[in-house]
């Protein structure tokens, strides 16, 4: 499938509010061609008919979410992976492998359980990413427990390095599947500029854009990009977007008037 024709299925899955696991897949097949999305997605609606199986005949519950935990042990070895490596980061080589950063095993754990009725949402933590059933809040690549206050507050502390005084609401609000698709995008972003793989980078940060094209910030971090590959027209064109856009008092406007500036003197 041609590399367009993925992004605009994964666009298309997010607008929607569709299954993140699919928009996942689309995104994968973006940078990697040869995945075919309909095997993984197969792959996964073998393991919620498992999962199913193992709830019983009454079905599954929410207090069943330690049988998807427990499943994913079994079938994938599902675990957590650092993310200097890419594959860490695409849904069909953490089903492979069963090695993934925890967006990846949440998104699993989000379309397996979803698929057996149990209603699990993803958690943008500062940091980290787990996943909420019901009122519990599960670490997907742990071995789940649900985890209580202070387990959480531990998480954001060992991420970020600032222990927080305490959870903010907005670190508790139910992902989307567009903010899942666009945070796994920032991570390959990221991924790949430390290995120096530039054009990938640049693609990530492309599909950000497109992603969350309200968000200033992925302008400034593609023009950063366009700039770092020797491209100053288009990243000025971005840079110069974000100095429109973002707010007065935003506290790196000096820092990119000053490249920007930078960039006018040069194509001029």
């Amino acid at each position: 499938m041609q590399v367009r024709n993925a992004r605009q299925a994964m666009l298309e899955v997010a607008a929607a509010g569709g299954d993140v696991a699919e928009g996942a897949l689309w995104l994968a097949a973006e940078d990697c061609p040869e995945v075919a999305p309909t095997r993984w997605l197969e792959r996964i609606d073998e393991l919620s008919a498992e999962l199913r199986t193992r709830c019983g005949i009454d079905g599954c519950r929410p207090s069943d979410a330690p049988l998807v935990a427990s499943l994913l042990r079994d079938r994938l070895r599902l675990h957590g992976a650092g993310g200097g490596d890419p594959r860490a980061h695409y849904l069909h080589t953490v089903l492979d492998r069963g090695a993934g950063i925890p967006i990846a095993c949440s998104a699993i754990w989000i379309a397996v359980g979803q698929r057996a009725d149990i209603p699990i949402q993803g958690v943008n933590l500062p940091g980290h990413f787990l996943v909420r059933v019901g009122n519990l809040l599960f670490d997907t690549i742990a071995g789940g427990e649900p985890l209580d206050e202070d387990d959480t507050r531990r998480l954001v502390a060992d991420a970020t390095g600032t222990p927080p005084a305490r959870l903010e609401p907005s670190w508790l609000a139910g992902a989307t599947t567009r903010d899942m698709l666009a945070r796994m995008s920032r991570n390959l972003r990221g991924c790949y500029s430390c290995l120096e793989d530039w054009p990938m980078a640049l693609r990530a940060a492309d599909r950000c854009v497109d992603l969350l094209p309200d968000e200033p910030t992925e302008r400034r971090d593609r023009g950063f990009l366009w700039w770092r590959m020797g491209h100053p027209t288009a990243a000025l064109e971005d840079l110069r977007h974000y100095l429109d856009a973002a707010p007065d008092d935003v506290a790196d406007r000096e820092a990119v008037e000053e490249i920007a500036a930078r960039l006018r003197a040069f194509l001029n």
